[in-house]
């Protein structure tokens, strides 16, 4: 790789889902955690079905999108039934004051990649959702998600919540 197309390089993970997988920022990408899967617990949103029961992480209560139900709502969710989740905990950059960390709940472990403008393009072919774009990078044809609307969209959800 050349020195100027070193440069231009962005460092982000691709991540598994169930079905295809997403590429993130490794900027905005903090920790791997985990946490029981089989345990039923009580939605705090009922009416969204991709947002899960809050994660507390270093003391902070941090909402989880269920990615999967995010970008495939007519999914099974009998699917997510597992022994743990794996959640990705990441930095909000949008306001932070106001939702700092957010965790996404995926299938696999965050891969590193380096994405330069020569080896990301857009799938033409594909539906773009409100929440990622189709794009193949570096081989990988993925979900590039737009962090930026899935936090506007739960910084709404946190403003119509009663206090």
């Amino acid at each position: 790789m050349s020195e100027d197309a070193q440069s231009q390089a962005v460092e982000a993970v691709i991540v598994q889902l169930d079905a295809g997988s997403i590429l993130l920022p490794r900027s905005a990408f903090l920790e791997v955690t985990t946490r029981a899967g089989s345990v039923e617990q009580a939605s705090e949103h009922p009416d969204i079905p991709w947002l899960e029961s809050s994660l507390i992480w270093q003391d902070v209560q941090v909402p989880v999108v269920n990615v999967n139900q995010l970008l495939d709502p007519d999914r099974d969710t009998g699917e997510d039934r597992r022994r743990f989740t794996r959640l990705l905990v990441m930095q909000a950059v949008m306001e932070p004051d106001h939702l700092p960390f957010y965790a996404l709940e995926v299938r696999g472990t965050p891969h590193p990649v380096q994405i330069t403008p020569q080896n990301i393009y857009a799938l033409e072919d594909s539906d773009a959702t409100p929440w990622s774009w189709r794009v193949k990078a570096s081989g990988v044809t993925t979900h590039l998600l737009r962090l930026d609307t899935l936090e506007q969209r739960l910084l709404e959800i946190a403003e119509a919540q009663p206090a």
